[in-house]
């Protein structure tokens, strides 16, 4: 396992093992302005990387995330989880990419993007992009969400005897676990 807390600036990773299972995890719950590239680079055949992100947004903060995911070899799978929480005025932006190059055989890439909004002020910004250079290729799937929290769901938490603000913490609990 490969764990990024709080990162920001480039960072490349290379996999060339063959049969290998690599789980990369990023986080970022750290107040202030980031911008963080990640590209991934898997070679070795047969080789399973999947890369979890979980980002809290708050106050004014803008956070953006670009994540490369690259196959290839032969008979990979990539699998690319990213999940944000914009609060009050903050921004969110997830820029993730699936590829799976012309030498990439039989590979599965997979790309999700999910971000919250804890607040009418909330923004956030969600691009997964899928690119398959090969005739070649198992299963490649991308998709994307941006959804606001209603007042009716709190309402619903508050009528269980679950207060406002606690529901919140329980929710982003649920959103950011890995």
């Amino acid at each position: 396992m490969t764990p990024f807390h709080n990162p920001s600036g480039e960072k490349k990773i290379i996999i060339d093992e063959k049969n290998s299972v690599s789980k990369i995890i990023i986080t970022d719950d750290e107040a202030g302005n980031k911008n963080f590239s990640l590209s991934v680079d898997v070679k070795g055949d047969n080789a399973k990387v999947e890369v979890i992100g979980r980002m809290e947004a708050k106050n004014s903060d803008e956070k953006k995330w670009n994540i490369s995911l690259i196959l290839h070899g032969k008979n990979q799978t990539g699998i690319l989880d990213l999940k944000g929480i914009s609060n009050d005025n903050s921004s969110v932006e997830f820029d993730g990419g699936g590829i799976a190059k012309s030498s990439s055989e039989a590979g599965n890439i997979q790309v999700s993007e999910k971000i919250f909004l804890f607040s009418e002020k909330a923004k956030a910004k969600a691009i997964p992009v899928l690119r398959v250079e090969t005739e070649n290729i198992s299963s490649a799937s991308h998709s994307a969400s941006i959804s606001p929290f209603s007042k009716e769901l709190f309402f619903f938490l508050e009528s269980r005897g679950i207060p406002k603000e606690e529901g919140k913490i329980l929710l982003k609990q649920g959103i950011l676990e890995i």
